[in-house]
């Protein structure tokens, strides 16, 4: 068994962007969570449980609150972090706790074939108190968690260019913890979940088919010791149109092409503590691409893809020209060690016009074969070239998460964390018959390309520590042989890998040329 990590450092952190995913607000009634414990076709994996303690700030038990997993953390490598996967582990289980308060939750023993679980991250949601999200140790016993009181915003909405009272379809994003689900009452009031009471931002935005999102300007709210606020006839109006196209260096017709924005609040922030807005567009084979409506007055980031082309870096005077900062040394060094970042500009008219810059990309043709040399067919490889956005998160390079869509999702009933993780990798492709497998639009930069199959696994990297291997692409193309060994024949590895420096990468990175 094998799963994507999830590190702060040079893994991706796909399960932040999910949690972001599923804390949109929705305009629909909040289901009752179940306890799914017993659920049928679990996978063959050692289940241990612990208990979890839920309470007021008074310390009083609290009832029929629902507590789910989302992370897991190991005791081999504490930094890095694991979404809980259910192809590895079954359906994440959400229990009720009892009267004193109690879940007993089951979590795997291992998340991998050498990561033991240490730490789980545990959510808890009751409708009368912020939502709860933070790592506890499995060994606690039990773990002790306390919920907060907070409070609630009502809302009316209307068409700034009308009047019109909206009264559907309205959706609404917050600084705040908790607050993550809204209910559209019928007579228009917009209703949000309990959330932490401390000041900050939010903003409303209205949807409608076909036709550009309307956008309320930046809300300041102060709550105070008010336990509900009431903001009446919020205005909202359609937002900045971005019209755009790709640098000469694309070659025309573009293919496949589309363009990521996301919005951004506090450089070095965590994503669902700002107001996150994202949004996905297609660029046309003359390399034109339009957002009709973003919310103005902000910075926008963008990340072009395209099949043979990948985002080139930004400048650093043009981000700071968006996005001014005290420390501009750590900007510049937060672009210089990701894979891509994002160029920007800024929504402060009607409508603003950029020109986003793209290099061309390489491919890796990996080839499988078994101890004697035989070609493997059907392994799935991988590998995981980071995205970043300035505002703290990263997922796989091409991976997008827009607001609009995951909200239509949602009223749909579509389970999202299901279509997160049935959505393809972009980066994952299968041997065939002669063992070889090509991942296009592949980034300049060291790649680690690991093999993801039961059946069989690599030997450890001595230099990352994992079973994965290390391949440099630099403005060609590769071929590499990878050798697989049938799972449990290989030594196992316990040992703390020190990190890897910019030398020694450097030096390593003439080693592993002899694979083409």
């Amino acid at each position: 068994m094998q799963m994507f990590k999830h590190s702060s450092t040079r893994n991706i952190c796909f399960w932040a962007a999910v949690l972001v995913a599923l804390a949109f607000c929705t305009a629909s009634n909040e289901s009752t969570a179940q306890d799914d414990r017993d659920g049928a076709d679990k996978p063959d994996v050692e289940v241990l449980e612990c208990k979890v303690k839920v309470v007021d700030p008074d310390g009083f038990p609290v009832e029929e609150a629902t507590v789910f997993c989302t992370g897991l953390r190991s005791k081999e490598e504490q930094s890095s972090h694991w979404g809980w996967s259910e192809e590895a582990f079954g359906k994440a289980p959400r229990i009720k706790t009892d009267a004193e308060g109690i879940a007993v939750m089951p979590y795997p023993k291992m998340i991998s074939d050498e990561q033991t679980t240490a730490q789980m991250t545990w959510s808890v949601e009751h409708p009368d108190f912020v939502n709860y999200r933070k790592d506890h140790s499995v060994d606690d016993d039990p773990a002790e968690i306390m919920l907060e009181r907070g409070f609630r915003i009502a809302l009316t909405a209307i068409n700034a260019a009308t009047g019109e009272k909206l009264k559907k379809n309205l959706h609404a994003v917050t600084s705040f913890d908790g607050g993550s689900k809204w209910e559209l009452k019928k007579n228009g009031m917009f209703v949000s979940s309990v959330m932490k009471k401390q000041s900050g931002i939010m903003r409303v935005a209205w949807f409608q088919e076909d036709k550009p999102t309307f956008f309320s300007k930046e809300i300041k709210i102060e709550p105070g010791d008010k336990s509900r606020l009431l903001l009446k006839d919020v205005e909202l109006s359609v937002g900045c149109r971005v019209e755009g196209k790709l640098n000469e260096t694309v070659t025309r017709p573009v293919k496949d092409g589309f363009v990521i924005a996301t919005l951004v609040k506090k450089p070095n922030s965590h994503a669902w503590n700002s107001l996150w807005w994202s949004d996905e567009t297609k660029i046309a084979e003359d390399g034109t691409f339009v957002f009709e409506s973003l919310p103005a007055d902000e910075a926008i980031q963008m990340i072009p893809i395209c099949d043979g082309f990948v985002p080139a870096k930004p400048k650093l005077a043009d981000v700071l020209a968006a996005l001014p900062i005290d420390n501009p040394d750590r900007l510049k060094g937060t672009i210089e060690a990701f894979t891509a970042t994002p160029q920007m500009v800024k929504s402060d008219r009607s409508k603003v016009t950029t020109t986003l810059a793209m290099n061309k990309s390489s491919s890796v043709t990996v080839k499988v074969v078994d101890p004697d040399g035989e070609p493997v067919e059907n392994v799935r490889v991988a590998t995981n070239p980071n995205q970043y956005w300035f505002n703290g998160g990263s997922q796989i390079l091409g991976k997008s998460f827009p607001t609009r869509k995951l909200w239509k999702m949602q009223q749909d009933g579509i389970d999202l964390t299901g279509y997160f993780q049935a959505n393809g990798h972009p980066y994952m492709k299968t041997t065939d018959k002669d063992g070889i497998a090509c991942l296009n639009n592949m980034p300049n930069g060291f790649h680690r390309i690991g093999v993801y199959e039961k059946e069989w696994e690599l030997r450890t990297d001595p230099m990352s520590g994992d079973r994965v291997k290390l391949v440099k692409v630099q403005d060609k193309d590769r071929s590499v042989t990878v050798k697989v060994f049938p799972k449990g024949t290989l030594p196992r590895n316990n040992q703390q890998q020190p990190p890897i420096t910019e030398t020694i990468m450097n030096w390593w990175s003439q080693l592993i040329e002899g694979n083409d």
